[in-house]
């Protein structure tokens, strides 16, 4: 028994091994962190015999967690270019709308960048920020009025999305790192004024039921801005401001918080104030 337990954990590693290799070799999810891949994929075998059906359902999934946003294959090299051509405010700005504009998630937060940032932060911008599954929302910086001191770490899944805002960063007047992080394990070891969760919480709870509770618990700041969307990517209205209103109802009457909320057209923003101590410092 014992040896055929070794063989069957040798079977699954090359079939995981298989299915890693399959899903990286697509060009939508060769940039998603390997380890993300592998858990992913891990689960789906175990729950389909067939290796195809596995590897089907893995790209499913990260579709779901990141592919389905992007509606182009990001120029990153020449983003960088533009970024270091644009002079001044004006002209960052100008670059970072366009630039947000290639995925759906920030593209949908546009119209509102003017007001969004300030009812978030009030009368004081933080000096550290957390941006988790951050995306491109690390280039709205130039509407935050961020501190010249401000410190950004912004944390994704895309390994080349990480290195392209890790060279960004510094353009956008912020010192800050960009970094992996598979939030379904948890959230990163670090501290912030403001943690920024946009429309994460719905592709955690997706993969397991609780997880995004157990994210926002974990997070290491005093004011947590919480985003889910309204509308379907195509559009519709499908009742899921009802659904998210009565989802973050729930758990802030668990947690003790009373949000302030913020409605966007398409998102519905929620603003939480609470105390917890700080344990480390980025």
């Amino acid at each position: 028994m014992r040896g055929g337990a070794l063989l069957d954990m040798a079977d699954r590693d090359l079939q995981l091994a298989e299915l890693v290799a399959a899903v990286r070799a697509s060009a939508r999810y060769r940039t998603i962190d390997p380890q993300v891949i592998e858990r992913v994929g891990r689960t789906a075998l175990q729950r389909y015999s067939s290796l195809k059906a596995a590897i089907k359902a893995t790209k499913t999934e990260l579709h779901q967690m990141i592919g389905a946003y992007a509606d182009q294959a990001p120029l990153y090299d020449q983003w960088l270019a533009e970024l270091r051509q644009a002079m001044d405010g004006t002209a960052r700005k100008a670059v970072c709308r366009r630039l947000m504009a290639a995925h759906a998630s920030t593209r949908e937060r546009l119209p509102a960048l003017e007001q969004l940032y300030p009812a978030c932060f009030g009368d004081q911008p933080p000096q550290r920020i957390l941006d988790l599954g951050c995306g491109l929302n690390p280039l709205a910086i130039p509407w935050m009025d961020l501190p010249a001191n401000a410190y950004y770490a912004a944390y994704d899944i895309d390994t080349d999305l990480c290195s392209f805002l890790q060279a960004a960063l510094p353009l956008l007047g912020v010192q800050g790192e960009a970094g992996i992080c598979d939030l379904a394990l948890g959230a990163p070891p670090v501290a912030a004024d403001v943690a920024f969760v946009l429309k994460t919480i719905p592709l955690l709870e997706q993969q397991q039921r609780g997880a995004g509770v157990e994210l926002l618990r974990a997070i290491q700041a005093p004011r947590l801005v919480v985003s889910f969307p309204t509308r379907s990517l195509g559009g519709r209205n499908v009742g899921m401001a009802t659904t998210y209103r009565n989802y973050m109802a729930a758990v802030a009457a668990s947690e003790g918080w009373s949000p302030r909320v913020i409605e966007l057209p398409n998102e519905l923003v929620f603003v939480i104030e609470r105390h917890t101590p700080s344990r480390s410092r980025m």
